[in-house]
């Protein structure tokens, strides 16, 4: 899977929120904190009963190896650096990333790293 091409990551990405879904859903939304060698996952979804009522789907380990490689191919460029994504995604397989860069966020992994 993990061969450098962006398609497949998102793909791939996508694959596993739709496996660790067990409803029918309308909107699913994932959530994800880089923080180097390390992540944060939360990941959400609508239901098509209750549009209106967010639940929760576990998000393990496997999501960590994409978002890596993702991470390293898009911020190759120093002027792309994020730590902060959201992959939305509709049941069609349409889908959205918003990448962007929380400085607080930064600031404090680095202060922990110097303890």
């Amino acid at each position: 899977m993990l061969n450098g091409n962006v398609e497949d990551i998102y793909f791939g990405i996508a694959k596993k929120i739709v496996e660790k879904i067990d409803d029918d859903w309308v909107k699913a939304e994932l959530k994800a904190e880089i923080y180097g060698d390390a992540a944060k996952f939360r990941g959400t979804y609508n239901s098509s009963l209750a549009q209106e009522q967010q639940k929760f789907f576990k998000v393990h380990h496997e999501l960590f190896d994409l978002f890596e490689e993702l991470h390293k191919i898009t911020t190759e460029n120093p002027n792309n650096k994020w730590n902060r994504a959201i992959f939305t995604l509709e049941p069609s397989g349409s889908f959205n990333i918003d990448f962007e860069w929380d400085q607080a966020l930064a600031d404090e992994i680095e202060r922990l790293n110097n303890e």
